[in-house]
């Protein structure tokens, strides 16, 4: 949920059958030339966050971990003894997650926990209201922006207020977007528009720009482009990287929504989140790819 303001690196992409944006380099690493490695084996995963200072977080049906490195190899530690979890973002030195909730799919509670505190833990701030399956999460204009899809009995998205002088105060919850007939699901923020994937059912999927108005409430909508089923994306420079949870699959579309390149089908089982992460973590840039149900890993694209 996750816009990443990361220098372009040339990663090898020498040989790869996929398009670059106009100047021709691309940091995301190249998705039809190389292979995804399994980095860890988790449950049910949803969401994936890489925070300004280096850490990774990813959310699943069972818990909320943060994935640390030892040397060569990695670990995961659960944070929240069996809460699952789903959308995550940063904001103003701050992790917010959502979580708990009454039901199987409810992650209704916000938690928060400061960043710069290695051994804080994400505590219960909001619960929202009215929402069936709170999923894409990501900071704009100062506020928090959450989907309700793709299950939802009212899609939707819904704003969260923020407190300017308390980063973990929601000062109230509003309906930004009423989005029938389509049920919305991951969300990105370019410091201009929303960008989510829409879901219809019985229909196709659609990756979405969403506006603001002059007052900062919902403005115009304009699809990018046609796909099947979807779940997360983000923002990397001038594109967008999205997962494609039917046909297991990774691409990458221009905010024109030209396809620049994409994973071959079956790459990952129901891809969940994608998120672009680097150092400390990693040597180089690269892209983490989780899987929802049918899968458990969380992989790696270098």
């Amino acid at each position: 949920m996750k816009h990443l303001a990361l220098a372009a690196l040339a990663l090898g992409l020498l040989g790869c059958e996929g398009s670059v944006p106009a100047g021709g380099e691309n940091s995301v690493p190249c998705l039809d030339c190389s292979t995804p490695e399994k980095l860890l084996s988790l449950p049910q995963l949803e969401n994936s966050l890489f925070t300004g200072n280096g850490r990774l977080f990813v959310s699943g049906q069972a818990d909320l971990y943060e994935v640390l490195r030892d040397g060569e190899a990695y670990r995961a530690v659960a944070m929240l003894d069996g809460t699952g979890c789903s959308g995550l973002a940063e904001h103003r030195g701050y992790l917010y997650a959502l979580c708990g909730g009454s039901g199987p799919t409810d992650f209704s509670g916000l938690y928060a926990m400061p960043l710069n505190e290695p051994q804080a833990i994400p505590e219960p701030v909001f619960e929202l209201q009215d929402m069936t399956l709170p999923n894409g999460m990501v900071v704009a204009r100062g506020a928090l922006f959450v989907t309700d899809g793709p299950i939802a009995t009212q899609p939707k998205i819904v704003r969260l207020a923020l407190d300017p002088s308390d980063p973990t105060a929601v000062l109230g919850q509003s309906t930004w977007l009423d989005s029938l007939p389509d049920y919305p699901n991951g969300l990105a923020w370019d410091g201009v528009a929303l960008y989510t994937t829409f879901y219809r059912p019985g229909g196709n999927g659609h990756v979405s720009r969403l506006g603001f108005d002059a007052d900062g409430g919902f403005g115009e909508r304009t699809d990018l482009a046609v796909r099947g089923i979807m779940d997360d994306l983000i923002v990397v420079e001038d594109t967008l990287v999205i997962t494609d949870w039917q046909a297991g699959a990774l691409f990458q579309v221009g905010l024109d929504g030209e396809l620049l390149q994409e994973t071959a089908a079956n790459s990952f089982a129901q891809p969940s989140s994608v998120v672009m992460a680097g150092p400390p973590l990693f040597n180089t840039t690269v892209l983490l790819v989780t899987e929802r149900y049918t899968g458990d890993g969380l992989w790696v694209i270098r």
